[in-house]
């Protein structure tokens, strides 16, 4: 007896254990069920949920309702937060009308990003098949809406079985409810009212800012506006209103604008908050570092283009999550700095992070669901970006004040110096009027000074009754000098004979070039012909010395005088240039009129 006992007990420990086994299977595949009342408008399905993975996709119907498949009940609301799950799911929820009449319900999943929704609807008679989801174009949901929402019509007293298999490259959000027709159409006009307020808000900051920036051409504006279109981009492709209204047919693909714009509102952000706390001159290192994360933004835009969906929602996570945090910590920085605006700057990112948060609680069922916890991300978003806009608008307010401060002080300014640009300009002009006259080799008078100069001293001459003499001096073999040492050498040759006619002329005389190797010289209060004599006899002297060229050379050149004297009558200087060029031509070739070597 001792040794068959002893036989017995392991037998007895293995049907312990089978049977423990079968009762936990029985008890996992005993799902309570949902009785709906007309009494009440809204159920949360989460607690009634069991699910399921399918990570070989070879789940069928039939296969969910013939074979002992387990499903896992959701004990709490984060049961169905699966996150980045790769396989499909299926859930299990049984629902019973309570009511002895007819019912008509609408399910509706909360989380709008999930890609393929289909519902099996399953009764006693037949099996309806029902599908939406943000993938779905339009057309072929069960309701045109940015959720999966199915309607759901129920005998008196009828049971029916809830299966439904969930794709999303995204993070999977598996909480659904039940409602009344009445609570889901109010509450989705109260969210589409809300929604319209929120994006028309996002817009019209865009846009605004986008216009100042075209306005006062201020980068800081830009980067906003950018920021803001990548952000709304984002946003509005995420709560399933762009795929509802705009890009229905991009299917899956629509994924993509998520991260491109939530990828590219990050890297606009880092540019924004460069400019706007002006972190190149107050903060170096953060202006640095912030760089060299826009660099990693850049490239987290590229891999949301090419890379698998679910790996590049992933990186836009990342980089998001990132940018956030960079970012508040620079505020804080630059706020513990006194940077201008910097507090503001901080109080923005604060309010959005702490937006998000309150939605990741609800979403893990820490916050109960409400208006603010279902739309965390929105009201943050919405005050950080309001807050952002009366800080770019205090900026907008200095700069104006700065610029008419400017304009004040820049119209001083020219009050102050218009005396001292009207005295240079005349000077200036003075300047001008002697370079029209002037000869630009040799500085004496041109024709134009000349005439000037002459028409004056005639005028004194017949004034003062003192006569006035006119010489005429004409450069003899100057032309050989020219072909043999070049014109350069002609040119100093030009500019040594004007020196000594300068040096010869009284302090009233007026010297000039007339032309070529011509010259002039006018004399007041010439005097007697004897006087003009001895001026053309230093002329004569002065001019025909060696003249020493840079190359070493000696060269001389010779001079013909012809001269005219004014002494009354109406004053006509071509009179006196003709008179004074006929007696020079009469000197050429006469003997102790021409000086040359």
């Amino acid at each position: 007896m001792p040794a068959e006992r002893y036989r017995l007990t392991p037998r007895l420990f293995v049907g312990v254990l089978l049977s423990l086994c079968w009762l936990s299977q029985a008890a996992l595949a005993d799902h309570p069920t949902l009785a709906l009342s007309s009494e009440q408008e809204r159920y949360s399905l989460d607690p009634y949920t069991a699910y399921v993975a399918d990570p070989h996709r070879t789940l069928t119907l039939e296969a969910l309702l013939s074979d002992p498949i387990v499903f896992t009940p959701a004990q709490q609301r984060s049961d169905l937060h699966l996150g980045y799950t790769p396989a499909p799911m299926w859930l299990r929820a049984e629902l019973r009308n309570a009511s002895d009449l007819p019912q008509q319900w609408i399910v509706q999943f909360e989380y709008p990003f999930l890609d393929y929704v289909r519902l099996h609807v399953v009764r006693d008679q037949d099996t309806q098949v029902l599908e939406s989801g943000s993938a779905v174009p339009v057309s072929q949901r069960a309701l045109p809406h940015r959720q999966a929402v199915f309607p759901l019509p129920l005998a008196p007293g009828e049971t029916v079985i809830l299966l439904t298999r969930i794709e999303a490259h995204g993070s999977k959000m598996l909480s659904a409810n039940v409602l009344q027709p009445e609570r889901f159409y109010a509450s989705n006009d109260r969210q589409n009212f809300w929604l319209a307020t929120y994006f028309g808000m996002l817009l019209a900051l865009g846009v605004y800012n986008l216009l100042l920036f075209f306005g006062l051409r201020e980068r800081v504006f830009l980067h906003y506006a950018l920021f803001v279109f990548g952000f709304t981009l984002a946003i509005l492709t995420f709560n399933g209103t762009g795929t509802l209204i705009f890009w229905s047919g991009l299917g899956e693909h629509s994924g993509r604008l998520v991260t491109l714009g939530f990828t590219l509102a990050s890297a606009m952000a880092t540019l924004f908050a460069q400019s706007f706390l002006d972190t190149a001159t107050y903060s170096p290192r953060w202006h640095r570092m912030l760089g060299l994360f826009r660099l990693w933004c850049w490239l987290a835009v590229a891999m949301a283009l090419i890379l698998p969906m679910q790996a590049a929602l992933q990186v836009m996570d990342v980089t998001g999550f990132s940018a956030a945090l960079l970012l508040l910590a620079c505020a804080v920085s630059s706020s513990l700095r006194h940077v201008p605006g910097a507090r503001l700057f901080t109080l923005a990112w604060s309010i959005l992070l702490l937006g998000a948060s309150v939605f990741a609680l609800r979403n893990l069922g820490i916050l109960p669901s409400n208006f603010i916890t279902l739309h965390g991300i929105q009201i943050g978003s919405a005050l950080e970006m309001l807050l952002l806009s009366f800080a770019l608008a205090a900026r907008f307010n200095k700069l104006k004040r700065q610029k008419e401060q400017a304009q004040a002080e820049m119209l001083t300014s020219l009050k102050r110096h218009e005396a001292a640009l009207e005295q240079k300009v005349a000077e200036r002009t003075a300047k001008l009027e002697a370079m029209a006259s002037s000869d630009m080799l040799t500085g004496l008078l041109n024709r134009i000074g000349l005439a000037r100069s002459a028409s004056s001293a005639l005028q004194r001459s017949r004034r003062t009754q003192q006569p006035a003499a006119l010489l005429m001096l004409d450069l003899d073999d100057f032309k050989p000098i020219n072909d043999r040492f070049g014109h350069a050498a002609g040119d100093l040759v030009l500019q040594q004979v004007a020196r000594r006619i300068t040096e010869q002329a009284r302090a009233g005389d007026h010297c000039a070039r007339f032309g070529g190797d011509e010259f002039i010289v006018l004399v007041e209060n010439c005097g007697t012909e004897q006087d003009v004599a001895e001026i053309r006899q230093r002329l004569l002297e002065t001019i025909t010395a060696p003249i020493d060229l840079p190359s070493g050379h000696r060269v001389s050149v010779g001079v013909s005088i012809g001269s005219s004297r004014y002494t009354g009558g109406p004053p006509d200087f071509e009179e006196l240039l003709r008179q004074a060029d006929s007696a020079m031509y009469r000197t050429k070739g006469q003997t102790g009129e021409r000086f040359r070597e």
